[in-house]
């Protein structure tokens, strides 16, 4: 089966700076406990780009601050690399109450993006990537 994914490319000149995204890969989701949420995200990586959901998951619970980019309107955006992609997958699940993801985080978030990006990217690319993406959800509006 095909998927049909909307795609974001960043620059034109460069197939690293693009971003695929499944419609089934954003969620609302009521828990409150920081597994239960990885695991979701581990559950829609699997089902909508075909990660591997015990890959996903272990890499989702050893998830250090170098992964995490805090945004001051509750987003967070966590930035996870795989050996088996070849492309940029983004997922998003937005949460019915804002929770410390990370009790040392010192900040709630309510909405979680997670970039699942090759581990042979290039690392400029990837920070560029980044860059875009957080600059774009830095905006107030982007919850509206």
């Amino acid at each position: 089966m095909v998927k049909n994914f909307l795609e974001i490319n960043f620059d034109n000149k460069n197939t690293e700076l693009k971003l695929l995204i499944s419609k089934k890969s954003f969620a609302d989701t009521s828990e409150k406990i920081t597994k239960e949420l990885l695991k979701k995200i581990a559950e829609i990586s699997e089902k909508e780009y075909g990660i591997s959901f015990k890959d996903c998951y272990s890499n989702l619970l050893k998830v250090s601050q170098k992964d995490l980019i805090i945004i001051e309107n509750g987003i967070l955006l966590i930035n996870q690399t795989f050996e088996k992609i070849t492309d940029n997958f983004l997922t998003l699940l937005r949460l019915a109450q804002p929770i410390y993801l990370k009790k040392e985080l010192l900040v709630k978030t309510d909405i979680i993006f997670t970039i699942l990006t090759p581990k042979n990217m290039k690392t400029s690319n990837k920070l560029q990537l980044l860059s875009k993406v957080s600059r774009i959800l830095n905006h107030n509006n982007i919850k509206k």
